[in-house]
């Protein structure tokens, strides 16, 4: 059928649509199961490292192998997501991190397993825009809102409770019991990719042409690069996050070095930005009098005013609500985002945008961490949260307005390339296996998209 997207939906039935949405909050959970089983490993590696005896550089090494990765092979797997088939790069991946965990089993050597966690964490490098970039083809352009919301929130879940669960099994059973846990969960993951029928790239890998949408020889092509919203967005995610990462290295000497609380009230503390984090990944999308861009701006500012707000505190408890804002923010924040990227950038970029969103969100924390260290040895952590706080509200404050005025800079763009609307027997568009089942739904046309300075689709 011509000039159209094969999809598992069928908007004008309502027992068509269902299966799409139970596609959704599969690929949700194997996301969410995705990170956590990360997270789970480098934490379990984390604490045998620290029982072994090993100092605080290879403990560093440890962290940094799970984040260096994302930040370094961006352009490499953006491009993968770009032009292969979703299901068998997620197969591939999820199977090769599981012989990864079994392998870490094997040996307690610190080489040996910094080496195999950096070979973990490339998996998810190759796995995050694979995951990011499927609910855009799974519900269609007016239902990316909900889905972006349904997949952060359960993604951040799956990184909330990984770090406790793998603390908890690492001590009552051991390491080995915790990485063997984790390759079982490469292995859902996998069998949970194949029974997924949607599918990017389904036939081969994707090319530049698209003979169904005119003549494309003087529309210009869209880069990633290019996108001057985009660099903008990454740049405050970049500094707001390796803020909030300063202060995540510090606020255990806050709170007990500057305030004397107690480990009980440590934790509530923490546990506090985590309050916020899935009700603003969940709640931000039923905004409805405020665009994108905006409440993209307004949760940056959130999280800066919750570091802000914290420097600012007169007891330890004091943190708490500002920790809770800081959280939402960050909640908020990562939501936006990907809704913002699934609108914006056409389908033929999206796993290159997502891995840079990847390649920023990982290299904010890593300079955060070793700032943090740096910091605490001549500045008291009070203070060390203010600058946080001032820096991020700075950046917010520097860039906001260009991020305004860029914001349909991408939407023009993708007028000049195809975006969501593929001719027949085009490679890029996403396929399911089903489609001869269910309704083939055209894509409305470049004009009558809503630009993204308009307020948010309901």
């Amino acid at each position: 059928m011509a000039n159209t997207t094969h999809r598992a939906q069928a908007p004008m039935s309502g027992t068509a649509v269902a299966p799409v949405w139970r596609e959704v909050y599969l690929l949700a959970g194997l996301r969410a199961l995705s990170f956590a089983g990360d997270i789970a490993a480098a934490t379990a590696l984390t604490l045998l490292l620290q029982a072994n005896g090993a100092g605080s550089y290879t403990v560093m090494a440890m962290l940094l192998a799970a984040v260096l990765p994302p930040a370094l092979l961006a352009p490499v797997t953006g491009a993968f997501a770009d032009r292969f088939d979703s299901r068998k790069l997620i197969v591939t991946v999820t199977a090769l991190q599981a012989l990864v965990c079994l392998a870490m089993t094997q040996t307690t050597s610190p080489v040996l397993l910094i080496t195999l966690a950096v070979l973990l964490s490339t998996g998810l490098a190759f796995t995050h825009p694979v995951f990011a970039g499927l609910p855009a083809a799974m519900v269609g352009r007016e239902n990316i809102p909900r889905a972006s919301a349904i997949s952060q929130a359960t993604a951040m879940t799956g990184m909330v409770v990984a770090p406790g669960i793998a603390g908890f099994l690492t001590a009552r059973f051991g390491v080995n019991v915790s990485l063997l846990l984790n390759a079982a969960t490469f292995a859902i993951v996998l069998l949970g990719a194949l029974i997924i029928r949607t599918r990017l790239h389904g036939k081969e890998p994707a090319k530049t042409a698209s003979a169904g949408n005119g003549p494309t020889e003087d529309r210009p092509s869209y880069r990633v690069s290019a996108d001057r919203f985009l660099r903008s967005v990454l740049v405050i995610s970049g500094v707001v996050m390796a803020a909030a990462s300063v202060i995540n290295v510090l606020i255990v000497f806050y709170v007990r070095d500057t305030f004397g609380a107690s480990e009980e009230t440590y934790g509530l503390i923490m546990s506090s930005w985590m309050a916020g984090l899935v009700p603003g990944a969940l709640l931000v999308r039923r905004i409805k009098r405020f665009s994108h861009e905006a409440i993209l701006i307004g949760s940056f500012v959130c999280i800066a005013v919750g570091i802000l707000g914290a420097g600012l505190a007169p007891g330890a408890w004091w943190i708490v609500p500002f920790y809770v804002i800081g959280g939402f923010g960050n909640g908020a924040q990562a939501t936006v985002t990907h809704i913002v990227i699934n609108l914006r950038v056409p389908d033929t970029h999206r796993g290159r945008a997502f891995a840079a969103l990847g390649a920023v969100s990982n290299t904010g924390p890593a300079m955060g961490y070793l700032m943090g260290g740096v910091i605490l040895g001549f500045m008291q952590p009070r203070y060390a949260f203010l600058v946080a706080g001032a820096l991020a509200l700075v950046a917010v404050l520097t860039f906001h307005r260009g991020l305004l005025r860029t914001a349909d800079d991408a939407v023009q763009g993708a007028e000049g390339t195809p975006v969501t609307e593929m001719p027949s027997g085009s490679d890029e568009a996403p396929s399911t296996e089903a489609a001869s089942e269910e309704e083939a739904v055209p894509e409305p046309a470049a004009d009558t998209q809503a630009a993204l300075s308009k307020p948010a689709p309901r």
